[in-house]
């Protein structure tokens, strides 16, 4: 296929909203209601998919990931661009179509982007969103005593083929933003073990990661579900500090299916900590996923 074929066919199935303006110009455009947030997410061939995976789960995996960290801000989907580089050996009408399927799924209509050739199939999605009510949260702003909580279970994701089919949590962004209680709040998506530690520095603090109270999803299979839950990565589960004192309300108040749970503290040292079997405080251990750059 060629590029204005695929360009073609992607403006055939957009939906642009009245009042904006999108495919077919040099920039899309949008006139703001609110507080904006703007995020891109990246997903490469051989590191976040397989060469034989499913073209519509891996477009629906671009478009649910970069969807993820709107909701972890507590902000509601507005629009999208997508940067596609393309080999032939993949579909890029059916790529674009779970991508598309998955924005119009949450309301983010697609604006613009850009496609181009290349070795290994990448896609990159940037996504803006507005404040679900009256502020956004941040990875910052939380402080030493904090509760830290996730919003469902843990690991799995790979070994179960789940992380091909994020769920962005939006009604939960919206209804943590919307609580005085939390203060700060990201997705989960290379693992509680790297995550965590990433939320704590963010406001200054350390954590102490309590491994036997998370969650265990039901796709972990083995012994050491603990560890799993910790480290496996790409649940796209929102994790939050909360005031402790507030913890027990906050649980009562808590409406949704997916049990919330405490997972940890935020200290005021800076070292990240665990808690282990025995009970005992001890150095982190335990990573999640990290990104190898090579030079």
């Amino acid at each position: 296929m060629r590029e204005n074929d695929l360009i073609r066919a992607i403006r055939a199935h957009a939906v642009v909203p009245a009042g904006m303006r999108g495919i077919g110009d040099d920039c899309c455009e949008w006139t703001p209601a609110g507080r904006t947030c703007l995020s891109v997410d990246t997903i490469v061939e051989g590191v976040h998919f397989l060469a034989g995976d499913d073209p519509l789960l891996v477009g629906r995996k671009a478009a649910g990931a970069a969807l993820s960290d709107l909701a972890a801000t507590g902000a509601k989907p507005v629009g999208a661009v997508v940067s596609l580089s393309l080999p032939g050996r993949w579909n890029g009408v059916q790529v674009m179509d779970g991508l598309l399927a998955e924005l119009t799924r949450h309301g983010c209509p697609l604006l613009g982007g850009d496609t181009t050739g290349g070795q290994q199939l990448t896609i990159s999605v940037t996504v803006w969103g507005e404040a679900a009510g009256s502020r956004l949260l941040h990875r910052d702003g939380a402080a030493a005593g904090d509760l830290l909580i996730v919003t469902g279970p843990l690991g799995g994701s790979l070994a179960s083929g789940r992380h091909l089919r994020p769920e962005p949590r939006f009604a939960e962004g919206a209804w943590l933003a919307a609580s005085p209680y939390v203060h700060a709040a990201m997705d989960l998506s290379d693992g509680l073990a790297s995550d965590a530690p990433r939320l704590a520095e963010a406001s200054g603090c350390g954590c102490l990661l309590l491994p036997n109270q998370v969650p265990i999803h039901a796709d972990v299979s083995g012994p050491d579900g603990a560890r799993s839950a910790c480290c496996d990565g790409e649940d796209f589960e929102l994790l939050a500090a909360i005031s402790a004192e507030h913890w027990p309300h906050f649980q009562l108040s808590w409406p949704f299916a997916a049990r919330v749970a405490v997972v940890g503290w935020l200290t005021p040292e800076t070292a990240h900590t665990m808690e282990d079997d025995l009970g005992r405080r001890v150095p982190l251990t335990l990573r999640g996923y990290e990104h190898p750059l090579t030079a």
